[in-house]
C-alpha cells in the first residue's frame, strides 16, 4: 500500500458492505458501521474514516468517538507535515501535499494530493481541500469547507464554514488588497 499503512490496516467497514466486493484493495470488507461499533465495545480501534461527504464524516466520526474510538492522522510519506504544525486526529494528508510551520488543520479532514497549507492557517473540522488547492499564510476556513481542485484562498482571506469554492477559484483577502 502506497501510504505505507498496509501493516496497520485491519479492514473497512463500510454500511453498503452486502453490495460491494469482499475485499477493497486487498484488505477485508468486515461489515457495517455497527459492527466496528461493536468491536470498539471489546478493545481499542484507531479509524480513518473516508466518507467524502464533509457532513457525514464528521457525524460518524463523532458517533465512533463517543463510543471511545481514536483517530489517527495518515501521513502519506510523499507529503510534509512540519512538525512545528497541528493536524487533528482522523486527518488524511495525501502525496504530496504540504503543511508548513504554525499552520493548524482541525479533525476529519482530506489535504489532497499538492495541496498546500501555509504557514499560520487555520483550517477547521471535517474540511475537504482537493488536489492542488492552496491556502494562503494566515487564512481562515470554518468548519466543512470544500475547496476545489487548484482553487485557493490568499493570504489572510476567510471562508465561512460549509461553503464551497470551485475549481480554480480564488478567495481574495477582505477587502481585495
Amino acid at each position: 500500500m502506497a501510504g505505507g499503512y498496509g501493516d496497520w490496516i485491519v479492514g473497512f467497514y463500510d454500511d453498503s458492505h452486502a453490495m460491494l466486493p469482499k475485499e477493497v484493495r486487498g484488505f477485508p470488507l468486515l461489515g457495517d458501521v455497527w459492527m466496528l461499533k461493536s468491536l470498539l465495545s471489546v478493545e481499542p480501534v484507531y479509524v480513518i474514516v473516508a466518507i467524502t461527504d464533509n457532513v457525514a464524516r464528521l457525524q460518524v466520526a463523532n458517533s465512533i468517538r463517543a463510543l471511545g474510538g481514536k483517530f489517527m492522522v495518515a501521513l502519506h510519506p510523499m507529503s510534509y507535515a512540519s512538525p512545528a504544525g497541528k493536524v487533528g486526529d482522523g486527518t488524511v494528508i495525501a502525496a504530496g501535499a504540504v503543511v508548513h510551520p504554525d499552520a493548524e488543520i482541525g479533525s476529519h479532514c482530506m489535504v489532497g494530493p499538492r495541496a498546500v497549507v501555509d504557514r499560520d492557517a487555520v483550517i477547521g473540522a471535517g474540511c475537504w481541500l482537493s488536489a492542488g488547492a492552496v491556502v494562503g499564510p494566515g487564512a481562515r476556513l470554518g468548519a466543512r469547507v470544500v475547496l476545489g481542485v487548484n482553487s485557493s484562498v490568499e493570504r489572510k482571506a476567510s471562508v465561512e464554514g460549509d461553503s464551497q469554492v470551485s475549481a480554480h477559484g480564488c478567495v481574495p483577502p477582505a477587502g481585495g488588497v
